[in-house]
């Protein structure tokens, strides 16, 4: 559900304001074609092929025809799904195709839709009410319907290049036209086309006789037919790219984009560096986020076109966006600028950025004139400018990660990266599962690379600047800190972040280690990181999360079911994450008895330390009980001289808090000290972030990791149940079920945060 991005207007000043201005010097009043329709029909197909005839039949829409799709769903997309029927350019409508039975089974082509077209039999379907507030339905056949809607329109999103789209539906005897952006959707009033329907008509025959960029599509995007010399030159570019490193991943990756059931395309970028225009061609989006109002993120593997249009140079990633356009949002490519001057590591270097001339939300800025009683700031739609910034590296998502050291490793590289951009003047504020990337660096090592730095924030005399506030939360809902959730009003600062390092650490060590929750793993993801509480002032963080950030330890007795202890007495079971047995590398199960992962000690101590933390909030107990860790293991992984440990010094981590005898004194116990000042020095560990690197460094080179330890992604394949229903936080559900990620790139399944900055 788009809660609270949406507005109805009538269907005239839906034409004036966002449509251009008619050029014809016609005076001739449009009829009804749809004059004498049944008032009622006996099926969605009676009802869809009435319309597609009428339509068809007028012969007002020269170049266009309207085809019934309910048949087949595109080939290319996953989802299966597909709406009754749409308008589309006469050389690229779907051909007439026929089942062994004689039955029609057009196939609909997502690429080419230039105007959708959904029917429901009952008027009761509308998926608008304007009796209620917001105009948002609460009928559940309505919120269906509406629900069908904004899918269809994310998938015209996904396999287009559109600023905007319009979708006409019909329900009973009536119709809206429905127009979506990145900011937000406006539908008409309701229509009785029956008796009304020149005033339909009318939009129509307008919306057919405009040109592609006034129907939505992006004039600095060229798709690339298959007939194009361009199409064959990539294919070849990427192969020989290939043999020329075969043991590179680039090319791999750049060739495996080259998927010919999606459209291809030539992208430009207008370099405000240089104020010159450079061109790359792209495939498959190598990262694709879902829904319809947003930022609209598609990450490409790209190769640069010289000016004769030819592939030429080393692979990029190009990153196209629609970033938020308010005071004090700085441009990510402007960012990265920066920290590049500043010589900040394991960041992207920016090739070039800017935004595209004209190309923002028509939704945004027209709200005001439908809302006169109601001030600017109180807009729930924010402004969306489209943009895209070419970075010089290459990553491929987290998840690849070939065992568990080289998982923290990425981990202490992003903080490391965090660190060195606050000295620099900036903090990211959107840690996330997927904006951290893995890379190869000029040794060879695989390194972490912290990516994504568009909600980044100035941070200047150790703090971040407030500036221009906006109504929503900043960051990705599943690795937001527990303080940021329960005060969205609250400023993101260092803690914040550090503890966001932690929550994806812990996403895909239960994702992909061995741990004692293995079958639950589905259960355990929604629960601590898509969970909520629908608390008096809003929606906060869940209780698993809350309690993990409060109390030091997670427990998974609650899905587990808990153990017995030697003497047959119940106890709770809190996550463990085991050392592998020998020889069993990806099965789950096969863990050495009683012997720790080292990651286990290492998630243990830091939510000692977050534990400290939110004790300021309500001063408590804070027990907590280490995991063992034992050494030399004869099979566990040898620790490199070269790569980011390296460059660090090889001093141990010696606060007096942590060694390798694994004794911790700091929980309040120990005679050292009062509780008070141990809980404050904990804490304190993570007002910067020297503490943190030092005890990720101090695990990556004094203990020894076993090598085997990644198996098959435990999370469910099918996509896991968010333990509520929608909550409105984003255009789509919370929870996995409702998302399709693209190859290699589940972490499309994150959710942003609506920002609050």
């Amino acid at each position: 559900m788009v809660h609270g991005k949406s507005y109805i207007c009538t269907l005239e000043s839906l034409i004036q304001n966002f449509m251009p201005e008619h050029k014809s010097t016609s005076k001739k009043t449009v009829n009804n074609i749809f004059a004498g329709v049944p008032t009622t029909f006996s099926s969605e197909k009676a009802m869809y092929g009435c319309i597609v005839d009428r339509l068809n039949g007028s012969h007002l829409f020269p170049g266009r025809k309207f085809v019934a799709t309910p048949y087949k769903p595109d080939k290319s997309d996953a989802t299966k799904q597909a709406i009754d029927c749409g308008m589309y350019a006469s050389a690229h409508a779907p051909k007439e195709e026929w089942t062994d039975l004689g039955e029609e089974s057009r196939r609909l082509n997502w690429s080419r839709l230039e105007l959708g077209i959904e029917c429901k039999v009952k008027a009761n379907l509308d998926p608008f009410d304007e009796w209620q507030d917001g105009d948002e339905p609460v009928a559940q056949g309505r919120k269906d319907v509406w629900g069908q809607l904004l899918s269809y329109a994310d998938l015209v999103f996904r396999y287009q290049q559109r600023l905007f789209h319009y979708t006409v539906i019909f329900f009973g005897n009536y119709a809206r036209v429905i127009r979506f952006d990145r900011s937000g959707v406006v539908a008409s009033d309701k229509i009785n086309y029956a008796k009304d329907g020149s005033r339909l008509t009318e939009f129509l025959v307008r919306y057919c006789r405009m040109k592609e960029t006034n129907r939505g599509h992006d004039p600095t995007a060229t798709r690339i037919e298959r007939t194009d010399d361009l199409f064959d030159e990539l294919k070849k570019h990427g192969k020989k790219a290939a043999a020329e490193s075969p043991e590179g991943y680039i090319p791999q990756l750049f060739n495996a984009t080259l998927d010919e059931s999606w459209p291809w395309w030539k992208l430009d970028v207008l370099d405000e560096g240089t104020d010159t225009w450079q061109s790359f061609a792209v495939g498959k989006p190598h990262f694709l986020s879902d829904g319809v109002v947003g930022r609209g993120t598609r990450g490409y593997i790209a190769v640069p076109l010289s000016d004769s249009g030819e592939p030429t140079g080393s692979f990029v990633y190009l990153k196209d966006a629609w970033r938020v356009n308010h005071p004090g949002m700085e441009k990510e490519g402007h960012v990265l600028g920066v920290l590049n001057k500043a010589e900040v590591r394991y960041v992207p270097t920016v090739v070039c950025h800017g935004d595209l001339p004209d190309q923002d939300t028509l939704s945004y800025y027209n709200w005001a004139q439908y809302h006169p009683d109601e001030a600017s700031e109180q807009c729930p739609l924010k402004a969306h400018q489209h943009y895209r910034v070419v970075e010089a590296e290459v990553g491929k998502p987290l998840s690849q990660f070939i065992n568990g050291r080289e998982l923290v490793t990425a981990i202490y590289c992003g903080v490391i990266a965090h660190k060195e951009a606050c000295a620099a003047g900036y903090i990211h504020r959107d840690i996330s599962a997927g904006n951290i990337l893995l890379y190869q660096d000029t040794t060879g090592q695989w390194v972490g690379l912290l990516n994504d730095w568009e909600l980044s924030k100035a941070y200047v005399g150790g703090k971040t600047e407030e500036g221009n506030r906006q109504f929503d939360r900043t960051g990705t809902w599943q690795f937001t800190s527990v303080h940021a959730l329960i005060d969205y009003a609250k400023v993101i600062a260092i803690p914040d972040d550090l503890e966001s390092f932690f929550h994806v650490m812990l996403y895909f060590a239960i994702r992909f280690l061995p741990h004692n929750c293995p079958n639950g793993v589905g259960q355990l993801m929604a629960s601590y990181f898509d969970d909520y509480t629908d608390g008096l002032s809003g929606f906060t963080a869940g209780p698993a999360k809350f309690n993990a950030m409060y109390n030091g330890v997670i427990h998974v007795h609650l899905i587990t079911g808990g153990k017995k202890d030697a003497q047959g007495k119940h106890v709770n079971e809190r996550l463990e994450f085991l050392w592998p047995k020998k020889g069993a590398e990806g099965q789950d199960n096969a863990t050495r008895p009683g012997r720790k992962h080292p990651i286990d000690l290492l998630i243990c101590k830091l939510l000692k330390r977050f534990k400290a933390l939110y004790a300021q909030d309500e001063p408590q107990d804070t027990q907590s009980a280490d995991s063992n860790d034992e050494d030399g293991d004869a099979e566990a992984l040898a620790q490199p001289s070269t790569g980011p440990l390296a460059l660090d010094g090889d001093e141990d981590y010696s606060d007096g808090s942590d060694s390798d005898s694994d004794s911790d004194d700091e929980d309040g116990t120990a005679p050292s000290g009062s509780r008070s000042q141990n809980l404050l020095k904990l804490a304190s560990q993570l007002e910067s972030h020297k503490a943190m690197e030092k005890l990720l460094r101090h695990f990556l080179k004094r203990r020894k990791w076993p090598v085997g330890d990644k198996g098959a992604d435990k999370k469910p394949k099918e996509g896991y149940s968010p333990p509520r229903e929608n909550i409105g936080l984003t255009s789509t559900q919370v929870g996995s079920t409702t998302k399709r990620p693209l190859d290699g790139g589940e972490e499309s399944t994150s959710k942003r945060v609506r920002s609050k900055s």
